[in-house]
């Protein structure tokens, strides 16, 4: 707990949270379309096996605490900020593409009418 908390892991994992966690997915997205925001943002926010990654390596000695610790602070940057640009970024380009957002369809099992038309769309 102590490495994990010293300014030195902070530091370095927040340098290394908004680089290699965040940027180099950001910058990606240029190249994928209209969409592009709204894929790289998504991208960023998958840093659930990155956890348990960083937790094995440090269970088998591959990665020292300090090491760890720099790790964490850099998948929390990725975990807490993602969700929150993910949403501004998906509502911006809902809007801009003119995305009818709506309820979703519920289509009673005994309705063949409704099955039809889903199938012909």
């Amino acid at each position: 707990i102590g490495k994990l908390l010293s300014i030195d892991a902070f530091l370095k994992g927040s340098l290394m949270g908004i680089g290699p966690c965040i940027l180099s997915k950001v910058f990606c997205a240029p190249f994928m379309g209209n969409a592009r925001w709204v894929i790289g943002w998504a991208m960023v926010g998958r840093a659930e096996f990155a956890y348990l990654i960083a937790q094995m390596a440090a269970a088998a000695n591959m990665i020292d605490e300090a090491t760890f610790s720099i790790t964490i602070w850099a998948l929390l940057y990725a975990t807490v900020f993602a969700p929150f640009v993910f949403r501004t970024v998906l509502n911006r380009y809902v809007r801009r593409e003119g995305i009818e957002v709506g309820n979703s369809v519920d289509i009673d099992a005994d309705d063949s009418e409704g099955e039809e038309e889903i199938e012909g769309k």
